[in-house]
């Protein structure tokens, strides 16, 4: 059932998805919101394991340091040279490939070729800010809300709270039930916001994806959930086709259970997850550029009860399937959205009421719900930036 008894208005004007002040601002809200979905355990088993990555401006090496995950400013103190190139890989030790510096997991540096040039060398100052890491399942986070933190030791004061979005995350994708078949990054050409009012609602189903998803279930087949941390879609409506009755009869078969449900969780502002028996998808998606986003995404199906190499082999193929779907539901949404944003784009011209130009059915008032809690993210924003103007210019 939905919570909205009428329409809802759309409370984001086009601007915010055009505007580069808008963006601007918005990085900073986003950093401020705090928790980055970044990598996996799977990318980071071993010690050295590391993944190099631009979040929200921020440049971010995430590392398997002695069987602890770390995540650092991935800038050498020294020179401010990049230590290791975007994207994964593995190294013994974390050294700068410009003038050999080496740190340690805690970011104080752990060799300096040639010391005596610098003398009464200050370790504390001179050293990588470190950022709180939490791992829920096999998901790493990274906290970026204070900036990178000098102190040792304070990554163990943030995390993610106790709200059941976090228990039910961990839950999905459990190394012990779950082994992941997925990780992409793919880029839009279009504002952020753009992809996540996309996955916000069903009403979209039967145009975009009348081939994979079906229809959308409907009111009478439909929870909505509204939360202070976000919101939750639930149905257990599935469409009775041969494909649908085969993953049933594979399932009962690998795991010896099996359950219609699906459910989609938003976690505000910009993380999101959808849930089935067969496969869990965990994604945020980040602005990289005005009107331009990424998505990280990871995808995760059930392990074989059964032993043996048939059940192996059973549950690859399960793997395999799920990913392809998940990939062309992916690429159907990725079709649409450039579209959005060129209304986006034209909403500014001359003549065009911007307050009638969006309305939300009472269908898409999870819609509504980020619209709301992303404008007091962005008002409480403003007051914390001039804050610290008045703050700083009194000093």
């Amino acid at each position: 059932m939905y919570h909205a008894t009428t329409s809802l208005p759309a409370l984001l004007p086009s601007t915010w998805y055009t505007d580069s002040s808008i963006h601007d601002r918005e990085q900073i809200a986003l950093r401020q919101a705090g928790w980055q979905l970044v990598t996996t355990t799977t990318e980071l088993s071993q010690s050295g394991d590391y993944q190099a990555l631009d979040r929200l401006g921020v440049p971010l090496i995430v590392r398997n340091h002695d069987g602890e995950l770390v995540a650092l400013r991935n800038v050498c103190a020294h020179r401010q040279c990049q230590l290791v190139t975007e994207g994964g890989g593995h190294a013994k030790e974390l050294k700068c490939p410009y003038h050999g510096w080496q740190y340690g997991g805690d970011g104080r540096t752990r060799k300096i070729p040639a010391a005596k040039n610098f003398p009464h060398f200050d370790r504390e100052r001179y050293r990588l800010g470190s950022f709180p890491v939490q791992v829920v399942g096999q998901l790493v986070f990274v906290n970026l809300s204070g900036g990178a933190s000098q102190g040792a030791g304070e990554s163990g004061l943030v995390t993610l709270g106790d709200d059941d979005w976090v228990s039910d995350f961990a839950a999905n994708t459990d190394a012990t039930s779950w082994r992941q078949v997925l990780q992409e990054e793919l880029e839009y050409p279009c504002d952020w916001k753009i992809p996540i009012e996309g996955s916000l609602e069903s009403y979209h189903l039967s145009e975009v994806h009348s081939q994979t998803f079906g229809s959308d279930p409907g009111e009478s087949e439909s929870t909505h959930e509204l939360m202070a941390w976000g919101t939750r879609f639930r149905t257990d409506v599935r469409e009775d086709s041969l494909l649908a009755r085969m993953e049933e009869r594979v399932m009962r078969w690998m795991v010896g259970e099996f359950g219609p449900h699906y459910q989609h969780v938003h976690v505000f502002p910009n993380i999101m997850a959808s849930f089935t028996d067969t496969m869990s998808l965990v994604y945020q998606i980040t602005p990289i550029g005005i009107s331009t986003s990424k998505m990280t995404v990871f995808g995760f199906t059930r392990r074989p009860k059964r032993s043996g190499i048939v059940g192996k082999m059973v549950a690859n193929g399960l793997g395999r399937s799920a990913a392809s779907m998940a990939r062309k539901v992916l690429a159907e949404d990725a079709a649409i959205f450039p579209r959005v944003q060129a209304g986006m784009n034209s909403a500014g011209a001359a003549g065009v009421n911007e307050e009638a130009s969006r309305i939300f059915g009472r269908c898409e008032e999870r819609l509504h719900a980020f619209h709301v809690h992303w404008q007091e993210s962005m008002k409480a924003g403003s007051m914390k930036s001039n804050k610290d103007s008045l703050e700083d210019h009194h000093e």
